[in-house]
This record gives C-alpha cells, structure tokens and sequence, in this order.
C-alpha cells in the first residue's frame, strides 16, 4: 500500500486539479476515442481517483454514473501496483476472476492501464483499456499506451497551469473602488478558457485617474500573453494625455505584434475627478457607452485604428464629461455574443445597464446570460459611476 504520507501528497496533487466531477471535455475524449481506435478496443477511459472514489473523466455517456467506489476497481489496482498493469485475461485472473463485471455485464475479459502522474510523481489516475475477450498486448503497444498516457498527464498538467495563470490575472485585475469625489469604479471578467485575452484596469493618481480597456485579438493563453504587455505598457504611463499614451505602447509593442500576427482595440481614458472632464482614445474599440442621467445614451466615437496595426499610427484624445447620475460602461465584443452577436445587440445592453440597481446588479445580469448563452469569446465590462 502507498504510505499516508505518500498518499496525503497525492491527494493534494489531485485536489490542486480541481477535476473531479467536472464535465467532458473534448481534449479527453479525443484521446480515448483515438484509443479505442488504434487499439481496437470497445472501451477506453481516463480515470481520476481520490482516496475513496474513482471518476470517469472520459468518456462521460449521457445518463450513465462516472462516480464508482475506488476500492476493488482494476484502476485501483494500477495504482497499487504503480506501473502499467495488464492482465491479458480476466476470467482466469486470481484477484479479478469474480469481479462483478467480469462475471456480469459487460463482461469484460481484457484490461490495460497506465497509471497518470503529476507534481514530482504523484499518481493520481489512469488511462485504461477494456475488451471483451482475452488478448496480449504487443511491445509496441505497451509503448503506445505509455504514449497516450503522457499526452493525458500533459492535459492534466495544462490544467494545473491554467488555473494558476487565472489565479494570478484575477489577483491582478483592480478591486471595485470608491472616490471621495462620489465615483465608483469596478469591472468584470469572464475568461473563456479560463485565461482571458481581455482585461480592464484603472489607476488612481493625486488628480486624474486612467481607465483602460483592451481586447486582444484571439483567445486563450497566447492573447493573455499579449495582454498582460499590453498591461504593463500602459501601467509605466500613468496621468498622460491618452493620444500620446496610445501611440507609445503601440510603438513599444509594435515588433510583438508583427511578430504574432495579431492587434488589439482599446479604450484608454483620463478622468479628472474634479471636472468629470473624461479625455479618452478608442481605438477601434468602438464598446463604451455613455449613461446619462436623464435618459440619454451616447456610444462614443471610435476614429483610432487599433495597435498593432500600423508602427507609425496617430491618435487624437476626444473628451467628454462625467455628470452627476452619469455611467460610463466600456465592454468587449464577448458581451455581444450574450445577445444577437451584432451591435443590435448594444441597446439591449444599454437597457440592462439603467434596469439594474447598481454594478453588481449588472454584473451579476451579465454572469447569468454567460451560463445559459452560447458565449464564443472573453466577456469583460468597465464601468464607472458618479453620483
């Protein structure tokens, strides 16, 4: 048996997943229909198992358990072993021979299973194969299934990383934040594979405040790596006039842009707390709504390319003011696809933004439309109140 201590560590490494009793996922399932192909089996699956349960990673058949009791299972028994472990007939196996699903159905007669490891070695599941009669496997398929086994500790490991990237992009976003000049600023985030391309972030200075906005064109790990340059770009030109702004980051940025083939648009603004004088660039962002206290809604004008189009690209700062009762509402073009995906969509939003009672009433409007609509992209959202 694995000592405890051993045994503490591993359920650690497989909590730190955060996998169990999750749903499919295509990058799983790809790799066991692509086993059950190669290797001519009926079944291949991907097993994950605490201390007392083991889980059905892939597949995941409509209406059919993915959560069984670990102890007696042939994954348990890998695991126990701690190497691949292949018993060629079932039936005449002295652990196996009775099991219930080697007696009953489905009556499986062959199993092969390689255990999956993570942080330093830490098993914490297996990849296996099934069939209905005996059979051996060849050298080259030991191999092979060792194969399919890394390719699945890969997944796994991804999965540790992109948890801990969308820890850290979510520490670093602001916290919603209250002006003694009766501002109120705060955003929100929806990655949508876990890390996000998008991102808000505002500055507060000794007399102005700087908002930015910026949408990376992709998704994913590669636009967050983009965007967090985009983020520190911005961050090291605080209290400026935004056009100057614009054209310095694009500048500094410019040989990553061509390099990765990609852009981003923005909005990039100065508040002055004072005045609610608001000096802004969009470029070409074109999402930011201007709330008026009386009824009105102003889209603001988007005349600026976006970074990363061209090296020597100019800016000119617009201006508008924050009055009391106003809103400012910047967001990505992932809000969109909440609604018709088009900017028919924009009064609707609107419309959600004066309904609800404050920001995290629209906030909260807004993570209820991402679980039920068929989102196809980051969602993040600004907004900047004045009472």
């Amino acid at each position: 048996m694995v000592p405890p201590a051993s045994n503490d560590a591993r359920l650690a490494a497989l909590s730190d997943l955060k996998i169990m009793g999750t749903p499919p996922e295509e990058r799983f399932d790809r790799i066991t229909r692509m086993a059950r192909e190669l290797f001519g089996v009926p079944m291949a699956e991907i097993h994950l198992l605490d201390d007392k349960t083991l889980f059905t990673k892939s597949p995941q058949p409509p209406g059919a358990p993915v959560e069984y009791p670990r102890e007696g299972t042939f994954c348990d028994a890998t695991l126990r072993k701690r190497d691949t472990l292949v018993i060629p007939d079932l039936g005449t196996d002295h652990e196996f021979a009775e099991h219930v699903n080697v007696t009953g159905p489905p009556f499986v007669r062959f199993y092969a299973g390689r255990p999956l490891s993570v942080d330093d070695g830490q098993r914490v599941g297996t990849i296996c194969l099934l069939d209905l009669v005996p059979r051996e496997l060849t050298f080259e398929q030991e191999r092979m299934l060792d194969a399919f086994g890394r390719w699945v500790e890969r997944e796994l490991r991804d999965t540790v990383e992109r948890d801990r990237a969308a820890e850290l992009q979510h520490k670093l976003l602001p916290r919603a934040t209250v002006l003694t000049a009766g501002y109120r600023l705060c955003g929100l985030s929806i990655p949508l594979h876990q890390i996000a391309g998008d991102f808000f972030n505002w500055r507060v200075g000794d007399k102005s405040v700087d908002i930015t906005v910026v949408d990376v064109m992709g998704k994913g790990a590669a636009a967050a790596i983009l965007a967090a340059g985009i983020r520190s770009a911005f961050a090291a030109r605080a209290s400026r006039d935004p056009a100057d702004v614009v054209a310095e980051v694009n500048a500094q940025l410019e040989d990553d842009f061509t390099e990765t083939g990609t852009f981003a648009t923005l909005f990039h603004a100065r508040l002055d707390p004072g005045s609610g004088r608001l000096d802004y660039v969009d470029s070409g962002h074109g999402l930011v709504l201007l709330l008026r206290a009386g009824g009105e809604v102003e889209r603001l004008a988007s005349v600026g390319l976006p970074i990363g189009i061209a090296r020597d690209a100019q800016w000119l700062s617009e201006s508008v003011d924050l009055n009391s009762g106003d809103a400012l509402v910047a967001f990505t073009d992932g809000l969109l696809d909440l609604f018709d995906g088009t900017l028919e969509s924009v009064p609707h939003i609107a419309a959600l933004a004066r309904a609800s009672v404050d920001a995290d009433d629209f906030f909260g409007s807004i993570r209820r439309l991402a679980v039920t609509a068929d989102a196809h992209d980051d969602v993040t959202v600004l907004m900047v109140t004045r009472q």
